[in-house]
């Protein structure tokens, strides 16, 4: 029987286990998929600690938004796809009935979309969460416009897989990126993954980084997810009338809003989810696969993998994300 990981109790990673579990003929609606490769996420963690918007359906409790793999068998009403096709499992599914993290899935055929020609299972694994995500930070909540010189993104919580796939957008449409880290340490990495310019905030201030960087405009777009102690000065740096985005609870903290910059600059802070606020919405999910397919085929997008493990070992990617030490995407290779 296939292997499939699941945790039967709320925790941390060391609830992560892999079981042999039968596999139905996939239902109405559905498509099977002999995965290849799955993509990890920050809130998977939250989700096995039972912090997150779902809760889990203890015992056994499937695990995994994204991945990819080929088509074994489709259900009934599935016309667009066909066994053989090789295909991205998007982060838009129950995760309560639903996962990626295993040999063999069965997944809604809504939820997917096709590789590229030349793309790895790996890469596929790794595509939509964070760009689709950077996307809709940027492009659709953000309202950046497609042809952006001379505009300014402030990006927090650079280096997930989401801050690095936002810098490589805003280089597509022009724009100019700041990325935060709080160490010294990352900040290397993250001009070598694409970021423009990076305020080590441990050790400068970002509104005088900001206003040097900028010639004293400030920035017009603030993209951040980590929502903790850094939404006051992201706030104080932008432009009078900018837009602060808030994606994610990273920080595990629920912060009060900046009332001083909002009076006084008139600025819009907006929330956004990838599957409420475009996935699920069919116009702007058309609108986000015409911006990004083509520039991933032809490689100017291509996501940032920290690094690949086994299934075998994914209680320990898990704990590796937990860990804080990558940048980008950490991807679950299945054979």
């Amino acid at each position: 029987m296939p292997l499939t990981a699941q945790f039967d109790a709320l925790g941390g990673p060391e609830n992560i286990n892999l079981v042999d579990l039968p596999v139905k003929q996939p239902g109405p609606g559905e498509v099977q998929v002999r995965m290849r490769a799955a993509g990890l996420n920050r809130a998977e963690l939250l989700y096995v600690a039972g912090n997150y918007l779902v809760e889990p359906p203890i015992p056994a409790a499937p695990l995994g938004a994204e991945g990819a793999g080929e088509i074994l068998a489709v259900g009934n009403g599935v016309s667009n796809f066909m066994v053989g096709d090789r295909v991205c499992i998007l982060p838009m599914m129950d995760w309560a009935k639903y996962g990626t993290l295993a040999e063999v899935v069965n997944v809604p055929a809504e939820a997917l979309e096709t590789i590229p020609e030349g793309v790895s299972f790996e890469d596929a694994a790794a595509f939509w969460m964070a760009f689709a995500t950077a996307y809709g930070m940027i492009l659709d909540k953000g309202g950046m416009p497609k042809e952006a010189d001379g505009r300014v993104a402030l990006i927090t919580g650079a280096s997930s897989s989401v801050g690095t796939a936002a810098f490589q957008i805003l280089t597509e449409i022009g724009a100019t990126s700041i990325a935060t880290t709080r160490t010294q340490m990352k900040a290397p990495a993250l001009q070598d993954a694409g970021a423009d310019h990076v305020v080590v905030t441990d050790v400068e201030d970002l509104a005088e980084r900001v206003g040097t960087i900028t010639a004293g405009k400030g920035v017009d777009l603030v993209c951040d997810s980590v929502i903790g102690d850094m939404i006051a000065p992201a706030a104080e740096a932008l432009v009078p009338e900018g837009t602060m985005v808030l994606m994610g609870f990273q920080s595990g903290e629920i912060p009060g809003l900046p009332f001083y910059p909002i009076l006084t600059k008139g600025i819009a802070i907006k929330g956004f989810h990838l599957v409420w606020h475009l996935l699920d919405n069919a116009d702007r999910r058309k609108a986000a696969v015409d911006f990004l397919m083509p520039l991933w085929a032809t490689g100017k997008l291509k996501p940032v993998i920290d690094r690949i493990f086994p299934l075998d070992e994914v209680s320990d990617a898990y704990a590796y994300m937990a860990s804080n030490r990558h940048l980008g995407k950490i991807v679950v290779r299945i054979r």
